[in-house]
Formats: C-alpha cells, sequence, structure tokens
C-alpha cells in the first residue's frame, strides 16, 4: 500500500482557507460548502450512489461504476407537492435497489425535518416509489388491507438469500413496536415478532432469509412510561430463539453495572462500560460469550466519544473487528478479525494521521469498498477500494468550492472544572501561533448533542473575523456516555454555564487567546446558554449572540412543542431539575436583566415552535425597558434557525458587524496585525 499511499497523501495538500472579510459570495460557499455526499456502492459493487447538492437542493444519482454513467436520478424542491422536499437517507436494498428518505425545508437548528417517508429507486431508473409513509402501511398494502402500521421504521438488515424483502424494526404511532419483514414490490408487511411495550431500541443478530420467531435472536431497551427521553432510565431484554424476554445485567469484576449494548451477534453481546460512575470516567467495550455465559473487558478506550463498533459476524462469529472513537483526536482500534476491510482502515488512518477515516459504503463480499478521510481543516474527500487490485483510487472530493484555500484546524482541548469533572472540547485558533479574540461556542440541545471533530463552516467563518473558536463539551452533552449527559441535568443555568466559562477562562491562562474580547454564541440551548452566560458572568463577557433562544425558563417549559407530549413533560422536569416557580426564575435571563453588563444581538424566526417567537418579542421588549445595549432580527417564515440562503446570508452579516463595532482597542489591534498572513 505504500506506493498508493504516496499519491493519496499529495491529493490532500490543498487544504482550505478562507479570506479575513466574507463578502455574500463568501458566506453563500461556506454556509453551503458540500457538493457530493452520501457516496455509497450497491451490495454487488455495480453502482454508486451519490447526493450532488445545488443551490441547496439535493439530487440523488445512480451510476454505473464500470462507466461511471449516470443511470437514475431523483430530484425534489423546485415546484409541485415536492418543493418543500429534499432527497435524503440513502441505504441499498439489494443489488438494483437504493431506499431514500425525504427531509423537509423547515429551519431546524442542526438540519431540516424528516418526514419518516421511505422511497425506493431502481438503478436502471425504471422504478421510484413511496414504498412508506409514516401514515401507515397495511398488511396487504398492495390492497389496502389487514392491520395497519403506523409510525416509523428503520433498516434491520438486507436478506442475501431473499433479496425481495428486508427486515425492519416498526416503531408503532401509539401501538406496540414490531420487528417486522416487508416486500420490496408492493411494500407488504408481515410480522416477525411483536415486541414489549415501551421497547426503545433494538438489536438483533444476523439472518439471511425471512426468519421465523425461533430463528433470531433480539436485544431491545425498554423504559417506563415516562421515562422514554430520560438518559439512564433504560432496562436491556435479551430474546434467545424466540424466548421469553430476560433482562441482561453487566457483571463483570472491577465495574460498576450500568452499560449500554451495541451490537448482538450469535455468540457474543457488545456493549459500552464504565468502571465507576464518575461523569469522566474511562469507557471500554466490554463483551458477553453467551456460549460461556462469561464476560470480559474487551478494549480500554478512555474518556471518548465512540462513534462506531463494528463486528465480524458477516465472515466470523460477531467478534470485534474495529472501533471508531473520538478522544484527542479520531481514531480507529482495530483487532484481529476475518474483515477483510481492517488492514485497509488501518493503512488510511496511519496516513491520514489525525483524520477521520470511515467506511461509508462496502459490497457484501467486501471486495469493494469507499472510503472517507476528512479533518475540521479539510471535507470529505472519497476513495475507491478494490481487493482485486488490493490498491484505492481517489474517487470525488465533497467539495471544489475550497481547493485553493488552506484552513485552520481543530484541536482537543480539556481541562478539570470545578467539581473535578473532565471538560471536553475543541479550539480552532484563527491563526496558529498568534492570540486572537475567543467566541465560545455553546452548542444546542443541550443534552445529546455536542461539539464534535469535523469541519465545521461557522467556525472557519469566525476564524475568517480574526476570532479563535472554543467549543466545550459542558456537562450534559452527548458523545461521552449517560453519566456526563445525566451530569448535567438540573444545571442548565449554574454548572453547565459555569463550564463554558470555566473552559474559556482555561483557554486565557494557557495564553492560546487574545482575552480583550470574549464573546458567547450559541443557537437553541446555546442562545439560552449565551443569555444566562451574560447575567451569570457578567464582568467575563464583552458581548453576546442570540440565535433561536429561549429566556424565561418557565414559559419554554410550558409553550415548547417539546412538551406536547407526556414524556416530553417529564425530560423537561428531569433536565431542569424540577425546580421550584422561584428556582426556575433565579436561572432565567428574562428575569435578570438588571445583570447583563455586555452587548447582545438577538435573531430569532417568527415560526418557531420549539424555542417559540414569543419569548424572543418579550426580551426584546424587556431589553428596551431596562435599557440595555442590543441589536435584534426577526426573520419571517423561519423556524428554529434560518433555512433560506438570503436569511442565513443577512444572519452572518449582522454577526460580523456586531463582532467588529463590539471590539475594544486591543482585539482590533490583534485583528490588524493577524490579517497580514495566512492561517496555518
Amino acid at each position: 500500500m505504500r506506493l498508493f499511499f504516496t499519491f493519496l497523501l499529495g491529493a490532500l495538500t490543498a487544504t482550505n482557507s478562507l479570506a479575513n472579510t466574507p463578502n455574500e459570495e463568501t458566506l453563500r460557499k461556506f454556509l453551503d460548502p458540500v457538493e457530493y455526499r452520501s457516496v455509497d456502492i450497491s451490495p454487488d459493487g455495480r453502482f454508486l450512489s451519490v447526493i450532488q447538492v445545488e443551490d441547496e437542493i439535493n439530487t440523488l444519482v445512480i451510476l454505473e461504476l464500470a462507466t461511471m454513467k449516470p443511470m437514475a436520478s431523483v430530484k425534489y424542491g423546485e415546484k409541485g407537492k415536492t418543493k418543500d422536499l429534499d432527497v435524503c437517507c440513502t441505504q441499498w436494498v439489494s443489488d438494483t435497489l437504493l431506499s431514500y428518505g425525504t427531509t423537509t425545508k423547515i429551519g431546524l437548528q442542526y438540519g431540516d425535518y424528516p418526514t419518516y417517508d421511505w422511497f425506493l429507486l431502481a438503478a436502471d431508473g425504471s422504478r421510484n416509489d413511496q414504498i412508506w409513509t409514516f401514515g401507515g402501511n397495511y398488511e396487504n398494502n398492495s390492497q389496502k388491507r389487514g392491520k395497519l402500521f403506523r409510525g416509523g421504521i428503520s433498516l434491520r438488515s438486507t436478506l442475501e438469500d431473499d433479496p425481495d424483502h428486508v427486515l425492519l424494526y416498526f416503531n408503532g404511532y401509539k401501538t406496540r413496536s414490531s420487528l417486522v419483514t416487508m416486500e420490496l414490490s408492493t411494500g407488504d408487511i408481515d410480522v416477525v415478532r411483536r415486541l414489549p411495550e415501551k421497547t426503545q431500541s433494538l438489536l438483533a443478530s444476523r439472518v439471511t432469509s425471512i426468519p421465523a420467531k425461533s430463528e433470531i435472536d433480539l436485544l431491545i431497551s425498554v423504559a417506563s412510561r415516562g421515562d422514554e427521553f430520560i438518559v439512564g432510565k433504560s432496562e436491556y431484554l435479551l430474546s434467545d430463539n424466540g424466548g421469553e424476554w430476560t433482562p441482561v445485567r453487566l457483571d463483570l469484576e472491577g465495574f460498576y453495572g450500568e452499560w449500554v449494548p451495541v451490537d448482538i451477534s450469535q455468540r457474543y453481546i457488545l456493549g459500552i462500560a464504565q468502571k465507576t460512575d464518575a461523569p469522566d470516567a474511562e469507557r471500554h467495550i466490554v463483551r458477553f460469550d453467551r456460549e460461556t455465559k462469561s464476560w470480559d473487558d474487551a478494549f480500554r478506550i478512555g474518556f471518548a466519544s465512540i462513534e462506531g463498533v463494528i463486528t465480524d459476524e458477516r465472515f466470523g462469529d460477531g467478534n470485534l473487528s474495529r472501533i471508531y472513537f473520538v478522544g484527542d483526536a479520531p481514531k480507529v482500534a482495530t483487532f484481529e478479525s476475518a474483515d477483510k476491510l481492517n488492514d485497509v482502515v488501518a493503512s488510511f488512518a496511519s496516513a491520514y494521521e489525525g483524520s477521520r477515516v470511515r467506511v461509508s459504503g462496502v459490497t457484501k463480499d467486501h471486495s469493494k469498498a469507499i472510503v472517507s478521510v476528512s479533518s475540521a481543516a479539510s471535507l470529505p474527500q472519497y476513495f475507491l477500494y478494490d481487493s482485486k487490485t488490493a490498491s484505492a483510487s481517489f474517487l470525488l472530493n465533497s467539495s471544489s468550492k475550497f481547493m485553493d484555500n488552506e484552513f485552520s484546524d481543530a484541536t482537543y482541548f480539556a481541562y478539570k472544572n470545578s467539581d473535578g469533572i473532565t471538560i471536553p472540547g475543541w479550539f480552532q485558533p484563527a491563526k496558529k501561533g498568534s492570540k486572537h479574540p475567543l467566541i465560545v461556542d455553546i452548542h444546542g440541545g443541550p443534552h445529546g448533542v455536542q461539539n464534535s471533530y469535523g469541519f465545521q463552516p461557522y467556525w472557519h467563518i469566525l476564524n475568517s473575523l480574526g476570532y479563535s473558536v472554543y467549543a466545550p463539551n459542558f456537562r450534559g452533552s452527548g458523545g461521552y456516555g449517560d453519566k456526563f449527559e445525566e451530569a448535567g441535568y438540573g444545571l442548565w443555568g449554574t454548572g453547565m454555564i459555569d463550564d463554558m466559562k470555566e473552559g474559556a477562562q482555561a483557554l486565557i491562562d494557557s495564553g492560546l487567546v487574545d482575552d480583550s474580547q470574549v464573546c458567547a454564541m450559541g443557537g437553541s440551548y446555546g442562545g439560552y446558554g449565551t443569555a444566562q452566560s451574560l447575567v451569570r458572568h457578567a464582568d467575563f463577557y464583552d458581548c453576546g449572540i442570540i440565535i433561536a433562544g429561549f429566556f424565561d425558563i418557565e414559559a419554554l417549559v410550558s409553550k415548547t412543542d417539546v412538551t406536547e407530549s407526556y414524556q416530553g413533560r417529564q425530560y423537561m422536569k428531569a433536565a431542569t431539575g424540577e425546580l421550584s416557580t422561584e428556582g426556575l426564575r433565579d436561572i432565567s435571563p428574562l428575569r435578570n436583566l438588571d445583570k447583563i453588563k455586555a452587548p447582545i444581538l438577538l435573531m430569532h424566526g417568527t415560526k418557531d415552535q420549539r424555542t417559540p417567537f414569543k419569548g424572543a418579542e418579550e426580551m426584546v421588549a424587556a431589553m428596551k425597558k431596562a435599557g440595555l445595549e442590543f441589536e435584534h432580527k426577526y426573520y419571517k417564515r423561519e423556524g428554529h434557525g434560518n433555512r433560506k440562503m438570503e436569511n442565513r446570508i443577512d444572519e452572518w452579516q449582522r454577526i460580523a458587524k456586531f463582532l467588529k463595532s463590539t471590539r475594544p482597542a486591543q482585539a482590533q489591534s490583534t485583528l490588524e496585525m493577524s490579517a497580514t498572513g495566512p492561517a496555518e
């Protein structure tokens, strides 16, 4: 592989950067940076699928691999009934059929809303039809007879020995979930097994044909009513060969007991566990051998975000093959395995140390694979590996927009907070080796979401304005285990806010930033976190940028769409700490405006239902009355974050102008000096 990787290293030397003053054209490139995504290969290796992005509209294309000739395509989002839809979420379900989903063009802080519909596109273009709707499929779907299955579905397995069917997990809407098969030609549904009440997730052993109830082993998570959205409340149940459901509990010396399963095979159950219940405890992959009925500690990962656990069940007995995780950088751990791709992935990871290496598509015999390589400084590039030639070739760039540019890379930055807990995060300097003013990027959610390593367009825009970016994963963030996420419950306006500030202070103490200007910025919970940071740490922050935020937790609990369901109401109680009315008001920025000293830029969509627009209006009125220094902009017909490109451009132009207007003289001097050289 040595000569091959010499070529590949040359392919990635053109990294990216951004001009110091972004104009409309530059912003448009960064707000819509990807031209190709979701690159995959058909199970038999004859076809490639890719989503092409142009002017924010996705086109799904299937190509013949041998000739790279387009064979079929689908494009929505232009006119008629599909003008508000976009193509997404592709998966090959047979050698010649590709499934895809759709999203609606409604503003959402972290992407568009999924419709939960399912479509099938034939590789030769002879078929493109909707095979599932969230409204439901019938048992005899072609004749609209029998039981109506109403809810969402997810693919559990293709069936190599019965390619006309797939195995699905049906997540029922107001009905019990089931493991079902679907006939791909008609959408007809057959139940393999009904699942217990309150089933939350499903793992299934591999099968190659339509299974009888006794031919498949299932591992599910269940939760009590009201606990469905609350982390750490699930119990795990196993059914061997269609038998009774029995609890599966971690019984391994040195581990405290809680765990999360990630895979089940005919022989093994794999899961993630910690030796203590500390939020920042090291994480391990644990393994249960179903033949010997024994547990073992399979691999110590450390305090890291685990992104994927791959087994060799297709070629072996389901043992560990490789683990993708992100600690201080993206990493891959590989194991002795029958999986032919391990050496390929390991070679890529060695050649591109510090980059994220992933297999985005693979044939059923693992003779061909699509491998992507990306980093915080470069968008994904895709390569085609062919085992017959034992080599890989460059396939395509996900974007050609930044080929002549060079970007700053994000580095891992962690510190111990005042409670002794490790708080991980990312620091992306405006220019390596020099100090710059700082933006603290507060992610939304807040639970289950994280600031992850990768190419983040917003961070690069801020770098271009002369600002370094600190993106903390404060307590409550996702990715680092249930205990770390649970540690944020009840701390929305206190400990989590302190984690952000203490991390920024640690950067200052490390000599990495210019502390003459430190600003908080975020959307959704990040908008609230920004406002609350200006309340709680008024002498630390110099400005705040709030997008789709909320300002009165008492009002949010009663008006957000999250609490329209009983499960959502229980989650909000747990997440906010079930505080008294007085306690909620103590952590509501709207009730504490007298403590704010820094200027604010507030932006909000008038159709936002997640953090209702009325809350923004009340905040603006209250800030006017209090005489605070602020600017605001309402975006008509936008939801939870801007979706329309003209509004996104306007949003960032306002951010750039606001940051410039709030810069102190020292920060201005730093920015002027840094403008003489490119980013490193």
